[in-house]
């Protein structure tokens, strides 16, 4: 019995961070970034592990399911990238291990418009880090000096 309590309080802290968002810095996001745009949220929308849409607002992501919610996000100005073309809108995951549902989401992005600077990876266009992607427009100019310091 005692073995499993030992065992039990040294997986607390592991088990409590598997709930928490990612976080990066902008010096992360700039470093790792591919593609540094300028867009806006202009919709939402969840897909199933096999890449089909789900619609029911109360469908829900989090650990053991296989839901993944998607900001799209319209690309207003490409300031860099990598890619030979980028889509003018961009599905973009969000965090799959945290619980929410498409409804709150939704309901969160309804009435965005806020422009906003979005650092994305890789050929499919992923956060930096799950659901870490957006940043104030304002860091633009740092983003920019922050991304050619460590891609010459």
């Amino acid at each position: 019995m005692r073995r499993v309590l030992l065992t039990l309080i040294a997986l607390i802290p592991a088990i409590a961070i598997t709930g928490f968002p990612y976080e990066a810095t902008l010096e992360d996001m700039a470093q790792q970034a591919d593609h540094v745009l300028v867009g806006r949220v202009v919709g939402v929308d969840m897909v199933n592990d096999q890449g089909n849409p789900v619609a029911d607002p109360k469908a829900r992501t989090g650990p053991g399911l296989d839901n993944t919610i998607r900001l799209r996000i319209r690309v207003d100005h490409v300031l860099v990238t990598n890619a030979s073309k980028v889509p003018d809108v961009i599905p973009v995951p969000l965090a799959s291990h945290l619980h929410y549902t498409l409804g709150q989401i939704q309901e969160a992005h309804a009435d965005d418009t806020e422009v906003r600077l979005v650092l994305l990876k890789g050929p499919g266009f992923i956060g930096i880090k799950p659901g870490v992607f957006l940043r104030p427009l304002s860091d633009k100019e740092q983003a920019l000096r922050l991304h050619a310091a460590s891609h010459p």
